[in-house]
């Protein structure tokens, strides 16, 4: 007979991580049944069985139910392996990609709110930027606000973009700045890390960070082309909105926080 180390189960579920009462459940349900039983009805496992349990883990974390793991192990060949892991295995993958999209999600608006967080209200500074990707929206049409943003989202769903997580932004025309009109929403647009159709380009900014609910920032404007003029600088773009801290962040839609921004150059 050869020689066996022999484990307990609390050894057992110890180095596994199995806990005492799901090793007892599985022995009792047939799954997974130590390998010697003693005297006293005591359970004793081996070295070789960690490998099976290792199996069971993996294939629990995953979502596979124990009776397909039962079934599994009571007819397991090369080909049977070889299918399930190849089958968990593409599972797998799509699932780490999706997640690995929501921490990217989350990490742009953890970004974006530490920028916002660091100025004061109603603030106005120039910054040098790097070029942003973005996924952009063709040019608004005459429809009302709300079919345009319905217009951009179904665009952003027919071009493979997750329109629930990315944030958001506007392009507004920096044409209409001197007119006594409404400011006008050129373009939308969603900050992606990838996936993106267009960029914001590099150069030098006039950035403005204030407090308002959506749609309520004309005034801010105002302030921020004042503050160029007064800086002989010169608009050499349109305007990009968004609101780094929002819905997200505070009930109180007025204590939302929009950041403007338009590229500039010295007159």
């Amino acid at each position: 007979m050869k020689d066996k180390s022999y484990m307990t189960i609390k050894d057992f579920s110890r180095i596994t991580g199995i806990k005492c009462e799901t090793l007892r459940y599985y022995d009792k349900i047939g799954l997974f049944s130590p390998e010697l039983r003693g005297d006293n009805g005591y359970r004793y496992y081996t070295q070789n069985q960690l490998t099976i349990s290792y199996l069971i883990i993996s294939l629990r974390e995953v979502g596979i139910s124990i009776d397909e793991i039962k079934k599994y192990i009571d007819i397991r060949t090369p080909e049977q392996m070889f299918s399930l892991f190849s089958k968990q295995k593409k599972l797998i993958l799509t699932e780490i990609k999706k997640l690995n999209h929501i921490v990217s999600i989350m990490q742009s608006y953890i970004d974006i709110a530490k920028d916002a967080v660091k100025y004061e209200e109603n603030s106005i500074h120039i910054e040098y930027k790097k070029k942003e990707p973005i996924f952009l929206s063709p040019i608004v049409s005459n429809n009302t606000l709300n079919d345009s943003i319905i217009s951009f989202y179904n665009f952003a769903v027919e071009n493979g973009i997750d329109v629930v997580g990315y944030p958001s932004g506007a392009v507004i025309n920096t044409e209409s700045f001197d007119s006594e009109e409404s400011l006008l929403v050129m373009q939308y647009y969603f900050k992606v890390g990838y996936d993106q159709n267009s960029y914001k380009p590099e150069g030098k900014y006039a950035v403005f960070y204030g407090r308002c609910a959506y749609g309520e920032s004309d005034d801010f404007y105002k302030k921020l082309f004042t503050f160029i003029k007064e800086n002989n600088l010169r608009i050499c773009s349109n305007a990009y909105e968004e609101y780094p801290l929002n819905e997200l962040t505070t009930k109180d839609e007025k204590q939302y926080c929009v950041k403007i921004e338009v590229m500039v150059e010295d007159i």
